[in-house]
């Protein structure tokens, strides 16, 4: 049996209230210092609470009260978040202004673009066990540090070229 490609996992079912943001980012801290990758836990942090606070808004809407889920997975190369709710619509980008960041106009969004700015890549896909869908955002953990067994920070070094 080949080995799991994304051997740290943590899963983390939340109801849709506005309570469930700051305990996914408490979550996600807490799991990045337990993997050894604080150096990147602002960034992660920031992100899922972007993308918590999208899923939150998005399940309001629906007639059962239906949780929002937060999933990390590390290969410990990269960090991914993804975020499922019940909502099947597709995320939306904001229109932006000619210097790059959304008008001020938009009504909302401006999260997502937050988090297509800080991602390594991010996108969406639709889960056909669940329904709704997953927005995930993905970390580069190459240039952060990393914690060894004894507490001590390194700077990780670049995966040699294959």
């Amino acid at each position: 049996m080949p080995a799991d490609p994304w051997p740290l996992q943590s899963h983390l079912e939340l109801g849709a209230l506005p309570t469930a943001v700051p305990c996914a980012r408490l979550h996600a801290r807490q799991m990045l210092w337990e993997w050894g990758f604080n150096g990147l836990s602002e960034t992660a942090e920031l992100l899922v609470s972007e993308l918590v606070t999208n899923a939150v808004k998005a399940t309001a809407g629906q007639d059962l009260p239906l949780p929002v889920r937060l999933r990390l997975s590390s290969d410990k190369d990269r960090l991914l978040i993804e975020v499922w709710d019940a909502d099947p619509r597709p995320p939306v980008l904001p229109g932006l202004e000619d210097d790059g960041t959304p008008a001020p106009a938009e009504e909302g969004g401006r999260g997502l673009f937050l988090v297509a700015t800080l991602s390594h890549r991010w996108n969406w896909y639709a889960p056909r066990e669940w329904g709704g869908k997953v927005v995930w955002s993905e970390l580069q953990l190459s240039a952060g540090h990393r914690r060894d067994q004894h507490g001590t920070d390194h700077l990780r070094k670049k995966p040699h070229p294959r």
